[in-house]
């Protein structure tokens, strides 16, 4: 910001003197919900007024900001109330506040935060910290408890770990983690996939990532201890999050095995009419398949996704089909937390599943690259070799999926084969490995053996296929770009479990 607008900014908050005109705060935090220094001073006003819930909330919203006051790191010492947010922000909670209970103590804290934020040079963080000690103290005694020290380690073999993606609002998602039932014992972690440059987009593909952690007492109360992990939320030292990679690396292999699962229950819907009532139906023999097979996980993991396609259709009332053998009818439905009790037994509890619209796949002949994607979620990057002009544009479906495609690996067509829409055109591999990221093909969609092969092995057949110019955000070379998002033992690998290839046939797509 520049020093102008910072002391026009300022001198606006000055003129409306929060010591006697505290209500000023609740609407300059709604106006500028990204300023920590003020949530901070909402903080200390509910402190003043006995309001322990809300000042909470706002202290763990100024963050970095708290810690450097208060000399120590956020403690929540009781649960937040589930419309915290609304109550806090709301026109309506504010009628009638007029209280003032500004000690001495506090006017001179105000004074000294707005003699240090007019004294900070432009674009210098307050918060910045090396973890040592912090300049600025506090002249009274904590709000939120005792001084916790930093953790250093994470014990991710802990059984109580839970993942929780934030999905952009990881503070709604702290407060919904605080509530009664989802409180509990352990530690919970909230994730994010870092946006796209144009915002439009969550690239998975370049990792999930811890952002912050609950710790609640092992005492069984309420306490709870918050661990930052990425400089984005908090402008201080963060903790080293390598621990929680495996853990989170194993959550997303869970989830992208769930969809794909989902993906195929949807894509046999979408061809037959009906819902399968078990696995194998994915699997059937060429010109019938969908997948080549399922993982044990996979398998495990289809009542569940059946279930949601069943919710998921538009209006309908789904026949699901009796896998228990009761009536499906008369089954209650499960919460969102047992149905991830039930999908993910083998992982950590996850509060919710980002991924939930079919697969797809953007072809940007721009860029030379092809993308599965789920909704916003951005799976897989893949880089390919087009035809120029000779490449089609527009929508299509995978109307065929086949197994090398000229009766070996090593051919024209590689080891796998996707024709889009019953046409000459496919998605196929290659051995002209140097035609990748060029227009030399006669319109076919060219790719490396690897990254065809996982593509096989994610998109069923049925999937919509889109090609064009721009479809795809700009990206940075080899950031998450090929199979197993750019890490080949993250590489998505199913056991074949039927014949998906045509020895009678001899394909003639235009490659």
């Amino acid at each position: 910001m520049k020093p102008n607008n910072r002391n026009d900014q300022l001198t606006k908050f000055f003129q409306h003197n929060p010591i006697e005109d505290p209500l000023y705060l609740k609407k300059y935090v709604k106006v500028h919900p990204d300023h920590k220094m003020a949530w901070y001073l909402l903080g200390r006003e509910y402190t003043a007024q006995g309001k322990t819930g809300k000042a909470a909330y706002c202290f763990a919203q100024a963050g970095e900001i708290y810690e450097a006051f208060e000399q120590q790191k956020i403690v929540l010492d009781e649960p937040l109330p589930s419309n915290l947010t609304a109550s806090i922000l709301s026109k309506e909670a504010a009628k009638g506040e007029r209280r003032v209970q500004a000690s001495g103590k506090r006017k001179w804290l105000l004074y000294l935060v707005i003699f240090v934020l007019l004294a900070l040079p432009s674009g210098m963080d307050l918060a910045k910290s090396d973890g040592s000690e912090h300049v600025l103290m506090s002249t009274e005694e904590p709000v939120m408890g005792n001084e916790v020290a930093a953790r250093t380690d994470i014990q991710v073999n802990n059984p109580g770990l839970k993942l929780y993606f934030s999905d952009g609002d990881w503070g709604t998602k702290l407060q919904q983690i605080l509530q009664p039932p989802v409180r509990g014992m352990g530690e919970s972690v909230i994730m994010d996939a870092p946006p796209s440059k144009d915002g439009k987009w969550k690239e998975w593909h370049r990792s999930v990532s811890p952002l912050l952690s609950v710790e609640h007492s092992a005492t069984g109360g309420n306490q709870a201890v918050l661990t930052y992990y990425q400089e984005q939320i908090c402008s201080c030292q963060v903790v080293d999050s390598s621990k929680l990679v495996p853990v989170i690396h194993a959550w997303m292999h869970d989830r992208e095995e769930a969809i794909i699962v989902q993906s195929a229950i949807q894509a046999y819907q979408k061809k037959t009419g009906v819902l399968p009532d078990k696995p194998q139906q994915l699997t059937k023999p060429y010109p019938d398949n969908l997948l080549p097979g399922l993982t044990p996980q996979m398998k495990e993991s289809f009542p569940m996704a059946l279930q949601k396609v069943a919710e998921l259709s538009s209006g309908k009332a789904a026949q699901v089909p009796n896998l228990t053998g009761g009536s499906a009818g008369g089954q209650p439905p499960q919460s969102s937390e047992e149905k991830v009790l039930v999908a993910s037994s083998s992982q950590p509890v996850a509060s919710s599943d980002p991924l939930i619209e079919p697969l797809r796949i953007i072809i940007d002949t721009e860029q030379h690259q092809l993308a599965v994607v789920s909704g916003n979620f951005i799976l897989r990057r893949y880089p390919v070799g087009l035809g120029g002009i000779k490449t089609p544009v527009g929508e299509f479906i995978i109307s065929e999926k086949v197994r090398n495609p000229n009766g070996r690996s090593n051919g024209e067509f590689g080891s796998r084969g996707m024709t889009l829409s019953n046409s000459l055109f496919a998605i196929h591999g290659t051995n002209k490995p140097t035609s990748i990221g060029k227009d030399e093909s006669h319109g076919c969609v060219r790719m490396l053996q690897q990254d065809v092969e996982e593509l096989y092995n994610m998109v069923p057949g049925q999937t919509k296929v889109t090609i064009g110019k721009g479809g795809l955000p700009l990206s940075e070379a080899g950031e998450g770009i090929g199979a197993g998002a750019g890490i080949p033992q993250q590489t998505i690998s199913l056991p074949l479990e039927t014949k998906d290839n045509n020895p009678g046939k001899v394909y003639k797509w235009l490659d």
